[in-house]
């Protein structure tokens, strides 16, 4: 069986990793196309899959959609030359088009419900939709549901193992408090008119987390000027280990957020937008907070020096927690695999 990944933001190769590593052990042939966006690329060298570039996305609507064009007549040509049996990706603005004009099935996933424009552009064109139980839209025949995460497919227990050790990289250890604090960059075409942290209530995040130890700063285009001091500076395939040893993260992110939860890491998600599987991970585990109000800096802020003074206590609640999550839903790697096969 041929197999072709295309992979569109670095949580994807995290997401796909271990489901092309199953199936090329079991002798089918994966070939791997990128968007060089942000550590997507550098992620895949760092674990070691081979990948062909589609160059890197445009900013501002006009510039995006001249790039994806561009990108998705790139795709083409490299697809016609491999002859996968099946197209996989999420949110597959160019595999799924692309797999219907070379006449294969593709495999689409999707956990974010207000990406209109991307259904819009994938959806006359996918064969199967993957999406979890909780996504909160009614896509059709098409669309397929799974009791999980995306998250699931890298941070389950069969998957990943926090090590400790690579806290030296940053110069910290076990048992040391410290905070992570995400920042996104708002240029997604979804992001038109959304927001989180204010640029005075991310001056504030920071300066009151310092009060109770390191602080962190992931930022998606870079950590801004103010920020210097505090910018994460260890590999970033390393994160989730931090994650894992963190006392709290904060972040305008809501991968992190979902990524917290699996790791049974106390977190505060601001962001205008709301997401099905991130409601879900406060209102059925409590491993989280939303916040979507634009007015929300100080009530996030709160939250998070509360999670650091209770982070000591709460701990085992919430990888009490976690551990009930990951009963209560399936692999979703092994899911994927089953679903390529079905093709």
């Amino acid at each position: 069986m041929r197999v072709l990944f295309d992979i569109g933001h670095p949580a994807h190769v995290h997401l796909f990793r271990h489901a092309i590593a199953r199936l090329e052990r079991d002798g089918h042939q994966v070939l791997v196309t990128a968007s060089e966006k942000e550590i997507a690329t550098q992620l895949l060298r760092e674990f070691g899959i081979p990948y062909v570039s589609l160059g890197k996305p445009g900013r501002g609507l006009a510039e995006k959609g001249a790039r994806l064009a561009f990108s998705t007549l790139k795709l083409l040509g490299i697809a016609a030359r491999f002859r996968p049996d099946v197209l996989v990706a999420v949110s597959p603005v160019r595999a799924a088009p692309v797999a219907w004009a070379l006449h294969r099935p593709s495999i689409g996933l999707d956990d974010t419900e207000h990406a209109k424009l991307a259904h819009r552009l994938y959806m006359p064109f996918v064969t199967t939709l993957l999406t979890p139980e909780c996504f909160g839209l009614d896509m059709g025949k098409k669309q397929v549901r799974y009791k999980g995460y995306h998250e699931l497919a890298y941070l389950h227990p069969r998957y990943f193992t926090p090590d400790p050790s690579v806290l030296a990289s940053a110069g910290l250890s076990e048992g040391e408090s410290f905070s992570i604090v995400r920042f996104v960059s708002w240029q997604a075409a979804h992001d038109v008119g959304q927001g989180g942290f204010s640029r005075e209530g991310r001056l504030r995040l920071v300066r009151e987390l310092a009060r109770y130890g390191r602080v962190l700063v992931s930022a998606e285009k870079g950590v801004d000027p103010e920020f210097a001091d505090h910018a994460f500076r260890a590999p970033p395939h390393l994160m989730h280990h931090f994650l894992y040893y963190a006392s709290v993260c904060v972040t305008e992110g809501a991968t992190m957020a979902s990524e917290c939860a699996l790791l049974g890491t106390p977190a505060v998600y601001l962001n205008s937008l709301g997401l099905g599987y991130l409601h879900e991970l406060q209102s059925q585990y409590g491993l989280i907070e939303n916040f979507h109000g634009r007015n929300d800096d100080d009530a996030a802020i709160e939250a998070a020096i509360r999670m650091i003074q209770e982070s000591v206590t709460n701990r085992e609640e919430l990888r009490s927690g976690t551990a009930r999550l990951i009963a209560d839903n399936e692999d979703v790697t092994e899911f994927m695999v089953r679903a390529v096969y079905r093709q």
